[in-house]
């Protein structure tokens, strides 16, 4: 782990035992009523089929081709408590990679980002799409993309709804610092930040991570989140909040109207760009790749660099 990083969150090995004994149950029986799964796997059946049919086909090919045209959207973001240390600091946002969806995702976006330089890279989970994927296929091309990456402290993760737990051995030992409903700390001088990285809250169930929440400690805090959908617990500790799950919507109408987001009415605000939820900014990334169909409409996928700026007042540019 980078010497800029420290863990807060006491007893890692004990915990972690605990959250993968926990995680591994869970995945076999996620959150949900057993219709709406049931339903969610007919319709994700569907759609990988017409995939796999419709993939060879010259249009398809083309619409993923434009899918891998990644933007690089910059923001300054300003804060009048973010510690001065920490006043320029550059955060590198990658999210929903699915590297596994569209081949060439991982060069592609290695060659985008590789002119991107940033103080710190977050990952903000489902680094593969189909859940059947092995761990230790998608850390081989999670390992190409991070030939571009350029960062000075390191890189941060956290797991999507897609994931499982048995990615986070091979992801760390590419370096990678997973965080499991944990916060480490950040320090230059004496100043510091907190960020603290939960479990996927979409698929899997909120107390582990609602207690990381509330046992951050005091002090300017970035909490990493798979979805936009605790956000009313992240904002008493928290003062920016960063997430994807939603890709935008990724089939979207004319002038950019998701057809669908996959939050509950409540979240829907905070389904794609920068929002504000009391005291706290956030930002919800279109991501890098695709779910199950290989192609994006009206929704272009996205990695995001974000500058923390003191200000006396927040500000979102």
């Amino acid at each position: 782990m980078n010497e800029a990083l420290h863990d807060i969150t006491e007893d890692i090995p004990s915990r972690r035992e605990t959250w993968r004994a926990n995680r591994q149950v869970m995945e076999h029986a996620p959150k949900g009523r057993r219709w709406r799964g049931r339903v969610r796997r007919g319709l994700y059946g569907m759609a990988a089929r017409a995939a796999r049919v419709l993939g060879p086909t010259r249009i398809v090919r083309r619409a993923s081709a434009r899918a891998l045209d990644l933007d690089i959207t910059e923001l300054r973001l300003s804060f009048p408590d973010l510690p001065l240390a920490f006043d320029g600091y550059t955060i590198l946002h990658l999210t929903d990679l699915h590297l596994d969806n569209i081949d060439g995702t991982a060069a592609a976006t290695a060659r985008r980002i590789a002119h991107v330089g940033a103080d710190l890279c977050v990952v903000t989970g489902d680094f593969r799409d189909n859940i059947h994927t092995p761990a230790a296929t998608v850390a081989a091309h999670f390992e190409e993309l991070l030939q571009g990456v350029r960062v000075k402290e390191g890189v941060l993760g956290i797991l999507g709804n897609h994931d499982s737990e048995s990615m986070v051995e091979p992801l760390e030992s590419l370096g990678v610092r997973m965080l499991l409903n944990e916060t480490v700390s950040l320090r230059r001088g004496d100043d510091r930040i907190h960020i603290t990285g939960l479990d996927d809250v979409h698929r899997f169930h909120h107390h582990q991570a609602t207690h990381a929440l509330r046992d951050a400690p005091d002090g300017f805090g970035i909490a990493l989140v798979h979805s936009p959908e605790i956000v009313e617990h992240a904002a008493a500790k928290h003062r920016l909040y960063l997430c994807g799950h939603t890709h935008g919507g990724q089939i979207c109408l004319p002038g950019g109207r998701p057809v669908a987001v996959g939050l509950k009415r409540r979240h829907r605000r905070f389904s794609q760009g920068l929002w504000q939820h009391g005291e706290m900014l956030g930002y919800t990334s279109r991501g890098i790749g695709t779910c199950v169909l290989p192609f994006r409409v009206n929704s272009r996928s996205e990695v995001v660099r974000i500058t923390l700026c003191r200000s006396p007042h927040a500000v979102m540019d």
